[in-house]
């Protein structure tokens, strides 16, 4: 079960198509459906990364906040 595919049909302008199809003629990828997959890992990655880079600096924004509140309450 852990190899167990879902279909998902997918609508691209025949302009887009055609590029893909020539990656295909290049030797890039040896089927649209490769060229799809590849793509949707490359989405997937770039937005994790995206959103782990925005948790970063936000933890180190409100870390920077909270160590310049504790400089200006020390007497």
């Amino acid at each position: 079960m852990k190899n167990m595919r879902k279909i998902v049909p997918v609508a691209l302008p025949s302009s887009l198509a055609n590029e893909i199809d020539e990656l295909i003629k290049e030797g890039e990828f040896v089927s649209r459906n490769e060229v799809l997959k590849f793509g949707a890992r490359l989405v997937v990655m770039m937005m994790r990364r995206v959103h782990e880079r925005a948790e970063d600096y936000a933890y180190e924004e409100i870390k920077e906040g909270f160590l310049r509140g504790r400089k200006a309450n020390v007497s």
